[in-house]
């Protein structure tokens, strides 16, 4: 069975082994390395670790006179800023050190971590993006972490995007945890291929968690794309090895977004295994999920899968993995248009594959507002090829016309 594309590019672009260290403990001065891609040993891509400190991402200037750079820093990345740098590539990363400001230059190929490399953090992440140029070709960060790389951040993770043009954004860490809430919220028009309110789990070379300890939100509105993308309110852990991989969200997931063009949203995680040799992925949700779609619209993809996809899921997606939701889900579309094909909306999760589970442990309620026009509702899980998954409590459907609520 052919895997999903985006799954596929994560793994050919993050990589499994780490070659440096920095200093656990409380928040530091950010750093810069660079880190060998799996498929491509003898490539490297550039990272950058906040360490804890509140950072400013934005588009680079025509003109840069007057700034100041961190010498260091841009060494360690291994590409200064220059004046030649054409305008709108890549991204200014900007702090305070103590009285001063400080600049540094990132490629669009960099990945952009709020905690630290294989160290702790104490410290409440914060991230924010602000004016960069999103009618471009390309995204001003590839990857961007709210978490560590391999290592966890005590505290709180908010991700304001505004205007912004980031290839995949995670509310969590990459083999990091976060212990408490993670908030993305955005405003503007904003560009962006996939967004996972949770972590990443996915490691070659041992057991990983990439858990939230607290709740999970996503704020998204004004997001106008012109990409189909996907939208996973929980964690994500993919499996590429025999190692398991685990990337949970302990608390509530609410989810908000208007303004999408997408092939899949999920209330809930997503447990993705690559390969029938692979360990087995867990991504649950621990309280309750809500997800709200407002004017958007839902796209027929299969890419190659039996399962049908263009769905708003309320429950978790277990691709020969485990991803339940101990609480109740809700799942509500408004003035949201479906693609003919499209599997519509799912109230409770989708289970795939021989061991794949998608529970709910609670009840599950939906309903269509205005000129929302799912095509299918399903009422419970969807299971195919030996993966099973089920509602514990009730199921309640409702579609609203303009002229008052009925039965859908």
């Amino acid at each position: 069975m052919k895997m999903k594309k985006t799954i596929l590019t994560l793994i050919l672009l993050l990589a499994a082994a780490l070659l440096m260290t920095c200093a656990a403990g409380e928040a530091g001065k950010p750093t810069g390395t660079r880190l060998p891609i799996v498929a491509e040993e003898n490539v490297t891509r550039d990272c950058f670790f906040a360490n804890g400190t509140q950072i400013f991402i934005e588009s680079p200037k025509a003109d840069v006179t007057g700034w100041i750079h961190d010498t260091e820093v841009q060494e360690g990345l291994g590409n200064g800023f220059s004046p030649s740098k054409k305008p709108g590539q890549g991204a200014v990363i900007s702090w305070m050190d103590d009285a001063d400001i400080r600049y540094v230059y990132v490629s669009n190929n960099s990945k952009v971590f709020g905690g630290s490399l294989n160290a702790d953090v104490e410290a409440d992440v914060e991230i924010d993006v602000r004016g960069t140029d999103v009618r471009k070709d390309f995204p001003n960060v590839s990857f961007l972490f709210g978490g560590g790389y391999g290592g966890n951040v005590i505290g709180d993770v908010t991700i304001t995007l505004e205007a912004s043009q980031m290839m995949y954004v995670y509310g969590g860490g990459y083999n990091g945890s976060v212990t408490g809430d993670v908030l993305i919220q955005s405003t503007g028009d904003n560009w962006s291929l996939d967004m996972v309110g949770g972590g990443l789990a996915s490691s070659k070379t041992g057991d990983v968690v990439a858990d939230v300890g607290g709740n999970v939100t996503l704020e998204l509105q004004g997001m106008m794309i012109s990409y189909m993308d996907t939208l996973v309110a929980g964690g994500l852990a993919e499996s590429i090895s025999e190692y398991t991989t685990q990337a949970n969200v302990d608390g509530n997931v609410t989810l908000y977004a208007e303004g999408r063009n997408v092939y899949q949203v999920c209330g809930g995680g997503e447990a993705y295994r690559t390969d029938e040799n692979c360990g087995h992925p867990t991504a649950n949700v621990g309280g309750s999920v809500s997800v709200e779609l407002v004017e958007s619209r839902v796209r027929y993809y299969a890419e190659g899968r039996t399962t049908l996809l263009g769905g708003v899921f309320a429950g978790g997606l277990g691709y020969y993995g485990t991803a339940n939701v101990g609480g109740s889900v809700m799942a509500v579309v408004t003035d949201t248009i479906f693609d003919e094909n499209a599997i519509g909306v799912v109230l409770g999760g989708m289970a795939e594959g021989e061991g794949a589970v998608a529970n709910v442990g609670g009840d599950a309620y939906g309903r269509a507002d205005g000129d929302s026009n799912p095509a299918n509702i399903i009422r419970g899980c969807v299971t195919h090829t030996g993966g099973s998954g089920e509602v514990s409590g009730d199921i309640s459907w409702y579609y609203t016309p303009r002229d008052g609520m009925t039965d859908y």
